[in-house]
């Protein structure tokens, strides 16, 4: 009990600058936790076997529960507040600002430990799965260690997909130090905090002018700026007003909940929506600092705490949640989505929650206060213990050697199971068949074929537009008219030139008996073929299907004779080295050693022949999924 008396202690965030805020960590919590929930969703949704009674897509709490990335915004606007402190310390309060050198080193030493730690990690995961070889995944490794997955793939790290918004966080620390310090060089508050206001929203007016809000810029800074000025305007509306005299004003609790769900439905590409959801996004932070219950609420301990963990968990809670899965899919608890989803969450938080504990401590806290190349490990509880039960008490944690040793006998030890198991490491069944149905040329060829059914279709229920025409016409002339007048006097014919124009215009209904009858049996025959063709495409995936399990089973039946025929050889190589023995001691015969030896030379071409059998199977498995 006492250890867990102290464990909020011992989990608390170490800073820097020695200055703790835990509304800060609070509010890390309030973005990690519909992270967490959006992707516990979404792996409820891919892997679960529940029917759910109402069609995900039209479940109201499931559209909630896949705007979790609203806390991936949360994360950058709380990034822009962190760091804009101390160098607006110093525009304002005459502190002392941070040299560039200090500042990139602590960037580095604070983020890029854990990070490659995990990155690796992952990618060995991957490696010993074997649904990548070493060749096509370490591209994928080095372009997301040096944070550059999204620039290269114009898509997110296959390692851990999560890692995109990182490189965005790096893009924002490479300029933070003269972005702040051109905003705060303007000395007048009022009229910072203005610019600061008028860059925000101007800001969003600009990237929807010249389409940044679209891939591939979307997932860069270009992309994602404003929520970083907004964290920006934070730090100096909380280091002119709200640190000197805090309010703790109800109206703010209030505003709270409807801010979280405008900023959950202008989530989008439209630039209204935009606009709306960086005014609630200034909200959320503005209540945060001014609001009663809701700045105790993220200044709650154990609140606060799990903030603090918040980029472990990041890193590593999408791996977990899927090895969850892989237990709990065939769990249900009514038909309904709500009570499933929660049903998984209880299961999954703990569990990311107690090993995100663990490996903050050892991968993440470390890390902290050191602004050296080498963590500082005594801040672990039980190293002391651990250590000496190890035996590795009097070695350095540090030892540049000895964790050289280490990373030696990782690479020898991936080297030696990579080339046992790499030929041969396959994806569940269920993953082969639905990759084989995604990269099918043959479904992808009625996909379209389909698409023109149906656009035939729409067309021939507007050929009733057929039999109503409209049309115009115009006559303009001039023309001679001898006119004969008489009076009195005299009788003349007197030539007049008139000049004349008509105008016609006109709808013209046409009812054919032949079309009318049969045009409902057309639009039928045309409803009929789309049909078809949808039937057809579900004939084809069947296909598919039978011959992606027809060739795993025969796979699988030529590893298992694979298996038997080298331990068949293996036999027999004991048996002929015992004949070797024999036959030179002189107590065999030769015809006894001479069968001796052909029996260990046919299990030698039985067992080749057998792997050369399994190898063709895998290619033609692989070529018939499109791996």
């Amino acid at each position: 009990m006492l250890f867990f008396k102290q464990l909020p202690n011992l989990l608390k965030r170490d800073t820097a600058g020695g200055q703790y805020l835990p509304l800060v960590d609070g509010l890390r919590f309030l973005a990690i936790l519909p992270v967490l929930v959006q992707h516990m969703s979404e792996r409820l949704i891919e892997h679960s076997t529940v029917s759910f009674s109402t069609p995900i897509e039209q479940d109201q709490l499931a559209f909630l529960a896949s705007r979790g990335t609203i806390g991936v915004f949360l994360f950058f606007a709380i990034s822009g507040f962190m760091l804009s402190l101390p160098f607006a310390r110093h525009h304002l309060e005459g502190a002392k600002s941070p040299t560039l050198k200090h500042y990139f080193v602590r960037r580095f030493t604070r983020i890029e430990p854990p990070y490659l730690v995990w990155m690796t990690v992952f990618a060995l995961v991957l490696l010993v799965q074997g649904a990548w070889t070493v060749g096509d995944l370490f591209p994928h490794w080095l372009a997301s260690c040096f944070y550059l997955h999204n620039f290269i793939y114009g898509e997110y790290s296959v390692i851990n997909p999560v890692a995109w918004s990182l490189e965005i966080e790096i893009q924002f620390y490479l300029i933070a130090p003269w972005l702040v310090g051109l905003f705060f060089s303007i000395k007048n508050a009022r009229t910072r905090q203005w610019v600061l206001l008028v860059s925000i929203f101007g800001y969003v007016a600009l990237q929807h002018a010249l389409g940044w809000q679209h891939s591939p810029l979307k997932p860069t800074l270009l992309g994602q700026m404003q929520h970083f000025l907004v964290g920006i305007w934070l730090a100096d509306c909380y280091l002119t007003r709200w640190q000197k005299s805090p309010s703790a004003n109800t109206a703010w609790d209030w505003a709270v909940v409807p801010a979280l769900l405008t900023m959950a439905y202008t989530w989008a590409e439209e630039f209204a929506k935009s606009l709306a959801f960086g005014g609630a996004l200034m909200v959320v932070f503005t209540a945060a600092f001014n609001g009663r219950y809701f700045s105790q609420l993220l200044r709650n301990q154990w609140v606060a705490v799990i903030g603090g963990m918040c980029y472990t968990i990041y890193l590593t809670h999408l791996p977990l949640l899927e090895l969850q899965m892989v237990f709990t899919k065939s769990l249900a608890l009514t038909s309904h989505y709500l009570p499933n989803l929660l049903l998984q969450l209880a299961i999954g938080l703990p569990l990311v929650l107690a090993s995100s504990a663990v490996f903050y401590l050892v991968l993440e806290k470390p890390f902290m206060k050191k602004t050296g190349l080498w963590p500082n490990w005594s801040i672990i509880p039980f190293k002391s213990i651990f250590m000496k039960k190890m035996n590795v008490a009097k070695a350095p944690a540090s030892s540049p050697k000895r964790l050289l040793t280490i990373a030696l006998l990782l690479a020898a030890t991936t080297a030696f199971t990579q080339n046992e198991t790499d030929n041969y490491q396959l994806p569940p069944l269920d993953s082969l068949i639905k990759i084989a149905l995604e990269n099918s040329p043959i479904l992808r060829s009625q996909d379209v074929w389909i698409e023109i059914q149906q656009q035939e279709w729409k067309l021939e229920k507007k050929q009733w537009m057929n039999l109503v025409s409209v049309g115009a016409a115009t006559n303009v002339g001039t023309n001679s008219v001898l006119d004969y007048q008489q009076t009195t006097t005299s009788a003349e014919y007197i030539t007049l030139n008139r000049q004349s124009a008509v105008y016609n215009a006109g709808l013209a209904v046409r009812i054919s008996l032949g079309d009318v009858l049969t045009r409902g049996d057309k639009n039928n025959i045309a409803r009929l073929e789309w049909e078809r063709a949808q039937a057809d495409r579900l004939i084809l995936e069947d296909k598919i299907r039978e011959e992606v399990i027809s060739q795993y089973d025969h796979l699988q039946a030529a590893l298992r004779l694979l298996t038997l025929e080298a331990q068949s050889l293996e036999s027999q190589r004991l048996a002929f080295e015992v004949a070797d023995t024999y036959f030179r001691e002189g107590t065999m015969k030769l015809e006894t050693y001479s069968v001796e030896l052909s029996k260990k030379i046919s299990a030698e071409k039985t067992l080749e022949y057998s792997r050369i059998e399994a190898q063709k199977s895998y290619r033609q498995l692989r070529e018939l999924v499109g791996i």
